[in-house]
């Protein structure tokens, strides 16, 4: 039986993990608010530029996939000095680019560290935390990884407004050397399977759908949701899904185990956590497009409006798990979803209205309900499964979560790009954008709420 108090190691160890999983979400988001800049710079349009984020989710959700496989078969440092060392090289490449194609490599090489930083943190979480402790170090985790891409515009407009967007990886250096003699010194935990075979034909073709799926919508923000490029890519990326359903039912290899979505406490979960990180990460795109498109703000004061919601985070996520620690249920989920719904609201009813303050207030409130219910999330439904799929449902809630922050950033983007083609004002397009996005994140607000009510009572029926 697991001791209640964690061995200086083991905190040390979550430290590491934690802050380069935290480094690799806070680049996540932070080049949003240069875009205008950068569309200049690099002589490339909005449609392109955002691949900078929508490409670093995309290649962070795929190595996610491969991270099952890949904790059960080597030693966390081993995957960590790798992790560690992709994020020291894709950063000195973004700092140094002289175009677009280079800082978008080295963009894709920090985002291969973060697919394996994150579930390396949740990885040492889920096997050597106490179970009645559980909530809140996952709390804690997702506070990390939560606070990265809301933090990110905000460190970005600083530094591109005070410097140079450069900065924004000059300045994390120091802060990488310090890291990388936490985790050489303290991590240990050793392989849970190093028999373990890896799915390269389920890794490709899923990694194929991922990619077409995020690429159909970069196309309809150029040619519009009518087009029949938009629907014939669409189609091809259905029927690409069916095949793998149907090779994964008689595979012998298996990238996931996705059985433990037979459980319908977990698949609820995963749906809910699915739409609050697509909307929190799409919404970081949404804001500062609108402070700078429509209210005329820079960079600076755009990146700022976020601030106030971010920094919520560092309170409100430990405390949210560790409520849900004392209740034993899912309430707080619950409670957190209905809260989220309210800031997603507002977002529609104060349209025609919104001002930096409204921005600001209706963010905070957002950004409330989404600490409450994101990590205690993936804390309930780790519990659910047993020990040897810790590792299968650690990866695929992280791997759901990055992909719902690639498709949210293309799909919201996508339709401020679409309304941006009419030959109007540019201010004008992107606020009729901005409305559908809004409309569209409150839509999913409220199936977000449904899937938190349908696990509680679920849980609840569990328990009697």
């Amino acid at each position: 039986m697991m001791q209640q108090r964690l061995s200086r190691a083991t905190i040390l160890s979550i430290i590491a993990t934690g802050l380069l999983s935290f480094m690799g979400t806070l680049v996540e988001t932070s080049l949003n608010v240069t875009f205008a800049t950068l569309t200049k710079q690099m002589n490339v349009n909005l449609a392109t530029i955002q691949w900078l984020t929508t490409g670093y989710l995309l290649l962070t959700t795929l190595t996610m996939i491969a991270s099952a496989h890949l904790i059960k078969r080597y030693p966390v440092k081993t995957l960590f000095l790798v992790a560690i060392t992709c994020f020291t090289l894709g950063d000195l490449l973004s700092a140094v680019a002289p175009s677009f194609p280079i800082i978008l490599l080295g963009r894709l090489i920090q985002a291969f560290s973060t697919g394996l930083s994150i579930p390396l943190m949740f990885h040492i979480i889920l096997t050597s935390v106490p179970p009645r402790r559980l909530a809140t170090y996952n709390g804690m985790a997702a506070m990390l990884i939560a606070l990265g891409p809301a933090l990110g515009p905000t460190y970005g407009g600083l530094l591109t407004a005070a410097w140079s967007w450069r900065m924004i990886f000059w300045l994390l250096l120091p802060l990488i050397v310090i890291i990388f003699f936490i985790g050489l010194f303290n991590l240990d935990l050793q392989p849970l399977a190093r028999q373990d075979r890896f799915d390269f034909w389920g890794f490709g073709i899923l990694a194929l759908i991922l990619f077409l799926v995020d690429y159909t919508f970069n196309r309809a923000a150029k040619v519009g949701f009518l087009s029949w490029h938009f629907w014939g890519l669409l189609l091809v990326s259905i029927i690409l899904m069916l095949g793998f359903y149907i090779y994964n039912q008689h595979s012998s290899r298996h990238l996931i185990d996705f059985s433990i979505l037979k459980n319908g406490i977990v698949s609820w979960h995963l749906l809910g956590y699915f739409l609050l990180q697509f909307i929190n990460i799409g919404l970081a795109f949404v804001i500062p497009q609108v402070a700078q498109y429509i209210l005329g703000q820079n960079s600076f004061v755009a990146g700022m409006i976020l601030l106030p919601g971010a920094l919520l985070g560092v309170l409100v996520a430990p405390l949210a798990g560790r409520w849900m620690d004392r209740l034993q249920t899912p309430l707080p989920i619950v409670i957190g979803h209905a809260i989220f719904l309210i800031g997603a609201a507002l977002f529609v009813i104060y349209d025609h209205n919104l001002t930096v303050g409204l921005l600001i207030a209706f963010y905070f409130i957002l950004r409330l309900g989404f600490n409450m219910a994101f990590g205690n999330t993936i804390s309930h439904a780790s519990v659910q499964v047993q020990p040897k799929q810790k590792a299968d449902i650690n990866a695929t809630f992280n791997m759901t979560q990055q992909y719902a922050g690639s498709l949210g950033t293309n799909i919201f983007a996508a339709v401020i790009g679409v309304f941006q083609l009419k030959h109007i004002a540019l201010s004008v397009s992107t606020a009729q954008g901005a409305l559908v996005d809004y409309w569209l994140i409150a839509v999913l607000a409220i199936i977000g709420l449904f899937a938190a009510w349908i696990s509680y009572r679920l849980t609840m029926e569990k328990t009697k």
